[in-house]
C-alpha cells in the first residue's frame, strides 16, 4: 500500500527521486504512463498486469476502449531506478502531467501518483472539504444524490 505525500525536484535530465518508502514496492517491471485528472501513474508489476488484462483489444472492443488503451499503452513506460533512487520520467510524460522543476508524488493506495505542483494545488483545493467529499463519494455508492 502506498501512503502519504512528497515533493521532490526534477533533476535537468529529468529523473526525479522516488521515496524509498515507494522504492521498496515498486520492483522490475512497474511501469509510469499517463493517468486520469492529468497525474502520471505508477504500477507495481501486479497492478500492471491487471491493467493489460482488462484493457485487452477485440472485435469487441468499442472505440473509445481502444483508444483508451492506445493512449494508455503508448506513454506506458518501464521504471529503471539508479543508485540515488531516481528515475527518468521521459518528456513526453512530464509534458502530458505538466510536470516542471517539482514533482508532487503521492500514495493513492494501491498506486503512486506523479503530479504537478500546480495541479496537485489545484486538487487540494477542489478536495479541501473532506467530510463533503466522503459524502459524495458514500451518497455515490449508495446510488443516492
Amino acid at each position: 500500500m502506498f501512503l502519504g505525500r512528497y515533493s521532490h525536484s526534477l533533476d535537468p535530465k529529468g529523473r526525479l527521486a522516488i521515496p524509498a518508502r515507494f522504492r521498496e514496492q515498486l520492483p522490475t517491471g512497474s511501469v509510469v504512463t499517463v493517468g486520469p485528472d492529468g497525474a502520471l501513474r505508477v504500477y507495481p508489476p501486479r497492478e500492471w498486469d491487471e491493467v493489460v488484462s482488462v484493457h485487452r483489444l477485440s472485435a469487441a472492443t468499442t472505440p473509445t476502449e481502444r483508444n483508451l488503451a492506445r493512449r494508455l499503452f503508448a506513454e506506458a513506460h518501464e521504471l529503471e531506478f539508479d543508485a540515488q533512487g531516481r528515475v527518468l520520467i521521459p518528456a513526453r510524460l512530464r509534458e502530458a502531467a505538466g510536470i516542471s522543476g517539482t514533482a508532487v508524488i503521492s500514495g493513492a493506495n494501491n498506486v503512486v501518483e506523479i503530479w504537478s505542483e500546480e495541479s496537485w494545488g489545484a486538487l487540494e483545493a477542489a478536495t479541501a472539504d473532506f467530510t463533503r467529499l466522503a459524502d459524495e463519494v458514500a451518497n455515490q455508492r449508495s446510488g443516492t444524490s
